[in-house]
């Protein structure tokens, strides 16, 4: 599967957007945002997670990075619904992506739809590009104005992701 250029009028301005996946996820009439915060409280974690799950069953496209520890442990008790659709917006080039088998087999199926806006970077994870993976996520989900990308590369705050496995949080690498 290869990455290609794409536009959608959902997709903020200003970014050179790349896909993996079916567009036809930015069409669904109910975009979640999926962000969590390092410093919600447990229980607050497992409110915004009860809401997450209850917006899968009545059909909403789960949109996020998925990049935080809560919600990459969102991520592994989401991945277990039935009727998981996602959308995930990557914190570097989609040319560095290399998805596992759950992952293709999602997007294969029509069930994820993995984007990048960036179009150049070396794959380590900034707090830049981490806020501005949010700020895209609400974007799309009719949140909030667009915002354009990032023009300065910031430190790094970790290495590249590792190629994914077949694990169930897997299917948002």
């Amino acid at each position: 599967m290869t990455p290609r250029p794409v536009e959608h009028p959902r997709l903020p301005r200003g970014a050179d957007w790349a896909a993996l996946g079916d567009l036809a996820l930015l069409d669904a009439p109910r975009l979640e945002p999926v962000i969590l915060s390092r410093s919600l409280t447990p229980q607050a974690l497992a409110e915004r997670l009860a809401a997450l799950e209850a917006a899968v069953r009545e059909g909403a496209v789960l949109v996020g990075g998925f990049i935080s520890r809560g919600e990459t442990e969102a991520a592994k008790r989401l991945a277990r619904l039935p009727g998981l659709r996602l959308i995930r917006l990557l914190p570097y080039p989609i040319a560095l992506c290399h998805p596992g088998p759950g992952a293709l087999r999602r997007i294969e199926e029509g069930h994820t739809l993995i984007l990048s806006g960036f179009a150049s970077g070396d794959g380590r994870l900034t707090r830049a590009a981490c806020v501005q993976v949010n700020r895209w996520t609400l974007a799309l989900c009719g949140r909030q104005p667009d915002t354009p990308a990032p023009s300065e590369p910031a430190p790094a705050l970790r290495e590249p992701p590792p190629a994914a496995d077949d694990d169930p949080g897997a299917i948002f690498l």
